[in-house]
């Protein structure tokens, strides 16, 4: 499989065109087939000057809290401007864009609406169209591979958490978000290329070393469970932020770990197993208390549905514990 980012790097006069002064949108999980950082490999390119940066949530590291604002800075070995678009803005400024002749974007894409990279290419690719700057989009699998789950956005519950126009899970690969933005919001009014993927094919599994493309997904069975599991952060449940097992826990103060298993196992979910633990969130939900759950284990990730699995033990749990409660709908993700 040969990655977007190394069709560009070989042939940049065909994706760039005369394009020069060039930003990159990307964080530390963007990395050439052969490992280099997509940041070092443009930078030593003698066809590109890289001149800024553009930094999603969780901020160039990567490893930024979720749902913290993360401020401009300068990168510490490369010395270029990190323009950040989670946090002082959430689209680039014009100003910045028009001293650009293009910007190169290579983020991995996990395959769920509410996580946030594909909002942000959506608000660089409105922007772009206003200031005439190409976007090149360098194509890579979504970890979550070809699966599609879950209804359409509503219009009317629009965010920055749900953005584009569909499935909950989705499906696609970054590029073609982008091409579906373009083409349907934009109308095709912005200077999109997108660099293929090379020797792929949809459903291949995705190849190469594991990088965790956020701090809540630090591992391939994180990113399994994700799309069930982060609909725990609409209610009064840890979701297992704020421990080394994050998206793999279910659990509260008030639940009971053991009667919780015995009941999951009895719903007889495809694909998954639930051990009985205990645990103690440093952060985010019930951060610093002792919760009561379930580790949730992938038993068989091809029969696997992780949206309609979680979707029944949340309502198990909403018609069996008089704790449990929603919060705002607002702060849903599968809501917008």
């Amino acid at each position: 499989m040969r990655l977007g980012i190394d069709a560009l790097l070989a042939e940049p006069e065909r994706w760039l065109g005369r394009a020069r002064r060039v930003a990159l949108l990307a964080n530390q999980s963007s990395l050439t087939g052969d490992g280099r950082t997509t940041l070092e490999a443009l930078r030593a390119h003698p066809s590109v000057d890289l001149t800024a940066l553009l930094t999603p949530e969780h901020g160039w590291s990567g490893f930024e809290d979720d749902a913290t604002p993360v401020p401009d800075a300068q990168h510490p070995t490369a010395g270029l401007a990190q323009h950040s678009l989670y946090g002082p803005r959430r689209r680039p400024d014009a100003d910045v864009l028009r001293s650009l002749d293009a910007v190169v974007v290579d983020v991995q894409e996990v395959g769920v609406r509410c996580y946030t990279y594909a909002t942000t290419l959506a608000l660089l690719l409105e922007a772009a169209a206003e200031t005439g700057t190409r976007v090149v989009v360098c194509d890579r699998p979504n970890l979550l591979g070809e699966s599609v789950d879950g209804p359409a956005l509503d219009p009317a519950l629009r965010s920055f958490l749900g953005y584009l126009g569909v499935p909950y899970q989705h499906g696609l690969t970054i590029g073609e978000l982008a091409a579906l933005h373009a083409g349907t919001a934009l109308r095709g009014a912005v200077d999109l290329a997108v660099v293929p993927l090379g020797g792929w094919s949809r459903g291949d599994p995705v190849r190469g070393p594991w990088v965790p493309p956020s701090p809540g997904l630090p591992t391939p069975a994180s990113v399994a469970t994700y799309p069930g599991l982060v609909l725990l952060e609409g209610c009064n449940l840890s979701e297992g932020r704020g421990t080394t097992l994050p998206f793999q826990l279910l659990g509260a103060p008030w639940l009971d770990a053991y009667a919780l298993a015995r009941e999951l196992r009895a719903l007889d979910l495809p694909g998954l197993r639930f051990r009985p633990l205990a645990f103690r969130p440093t952060s985010d939900t019930h951060a610093g208390e002792v919760c009561h759950g379930v580790h949730v284990l992938i038993d068989d990730a091809a029969v696997l549905r992780p949206l309609a699995a979680v979707t029944r033990v949340l309502a198990h749990v909403r018609a069996e514990y008089d704790a449990f409660a929603w919060r705002d709908a607002s702060t849903m993700p599968w809501a917008s």
